[in-house]
């Protein structure tokens, strides 16, 4: 992240002032006057003047001026000084694979999951995708839940594997900048994949709140072509960049700086912003956050992702007096609880009795499994054709 240090110069001056010529009135369309002259009235005249000092006017103007732009500024508050004279030696920071997860679901679903949209994750990702082409799977979940990154050329190469060449894909606009078009291109596909066509293998893309930056920007690219199905929640919004500004009381300004636009659906002609409200999936799934995190990122790697999609039954614990029995050799399969009751004396198991005894546990990774059954139905639909 760049960083600019500078003072208060005139044109954060002209920020706090809040001059904004071309606002508007709410519901009047008339244009308002220069905010200097509508300060300049409300001295003269309110009723309370004494409130309308400069920092109160500068604080309030401000604060308008970030909530008109939203998500694009924020104001960060300085670090108060550490009081530790021997400052914490800083750890380096672990390098990320950039492909977490890759297997076949049973029986031919291929499944990938990236970390993160790095310049390694293309080379990663091709050596998955020749295995998975080789096991002759008949379509694709790829899983960017919890990616990030920052390399959208990284981004491009991947959707270029999904795509036919010259497709655009998105436009990274900068401020200042020429914006930049990036498309799908054979030049980035690879010699392994030669021959292999995955433009037309049903595609399922699985995001969340925390699929971000250039994951985020890869989903979008494929939605906006077409090529995939989003399934999960609605993504990050994030800016494809930021710059930060110091301010004269030790606070930090910092600004969006650039954003990726979408090419406009079919039938549209207004191009559609990742950055502020990010990606709607075509398939909302509910799942808790903490869950979600739990199932994605700590699922064993000795269980299979078939394994963890079939529902378990949970038996009840042994009793002690159970243990007992099991110790003396003496069988206790078929011997249901015996229960007093006032009524009934008869020792049958109930049908609350067997849920206590028995409980299933359902699938935890409902935003999986819903891809995996949207795959099978696709399948199911193909063979009838």
């Amino acid at each position: 992240m760049k960083t600019i240090v500078v003072g208060i110069t005139a044109g954060l001056s002209l920020l706090v002032a809040g001059a904004v010529p071309r606002c508007r009135a709410a519901n009047t369309g008339v244009p308002l006057p220069l905010t200097a002259e509508v300060i300049s009235v409300l001295k003269s005249n309110y009723v309370d003047r004494d409130k309308l000092n400069e920092k109160s006017l500068n604080e309030a103007t401000v604060t308008g001026i970030l909530e008109a732009v939203g998500r694009g500024v924020v104001i960060v508050e300085a670090e108060a000084p550490s009081t530790n004279a021997t400052p914490a030696a800083a750890e380096e920071p672990k390098p990320i694979q950039p492909l977490a997860r890759a297997e076949v679901i049973g029986p031919d679903i291929g499944y990938i999951r990236l970390a993160d949209v790095t310049e390694e994750a293309p080379a990663a990702l091709d050596v998955e995708l020749k295995k998975l082409v080789d096991a002759k799977v008949t379509g694709f979940v790829l899983d960017l839940r919890y990616a990030g990154g920052t390399n959208f050329a990284a981004a491009a190469a991947i959707a270029s594997r999904f795509l036919n060449d010259g497709q655009e894909l998105f436009t990274l606009k900068s401020s200042g900048k020429t914006p930049q078009v990036f498309h799908a291109g054979a030049d980035v596909k690879p010699v392994s994949l030669a021959g292999t066509d995955l433009s037309s293998a049903p595609l399922m893309l699985l995001v969340n709140a925390e699929t971000h930056g250039s994951a985020e920007v890869l989903a979008g690219a494929l939605r906006a072509a077409d090529r995939g199905i989003v399934i999960g929640s609605k993504t990050a919004g994030s800016a494809a960049g930021w710059q930060e500004a110091k301010l004269s009381d030790g606070r930090t300004l910092r600004i969006a700086t650039a954003k990726i636009v979408l090419p406009p659906p079919q039938d549209a002609t207004h191009p559609i912003d990742l950055f502020p409200d990010g990606l709607t999936p075509d398939v909302a799934v509910k799942i808790d956050p903490k869950m979600e995190r739990d199932v994605v990122l700590t699922i064993q790697t000795n269980e299979t992702l078939t394994a963890s999609l079939q529902p378990r039954v949970k038996k009840k614990d042994l009793t002690e007096a159970e243990l007992v029995k099991v110790f003396h050799g003496q069988s206790i399969d078929n011997e249901p609880p015996v229960r007093a009751s006032s009524t009934n004396t008869d020792s049958s198991v109930t049908d609350k009795e067997r849920e206590e005894e028995e409980e299933i546990q359902n699938v935890r990774d409902v935003v999986l499994q819903r891809a995996v059954d949207i795959l099978k139905g696709i399948r199911v639909l193909l063979t009838w054709q």
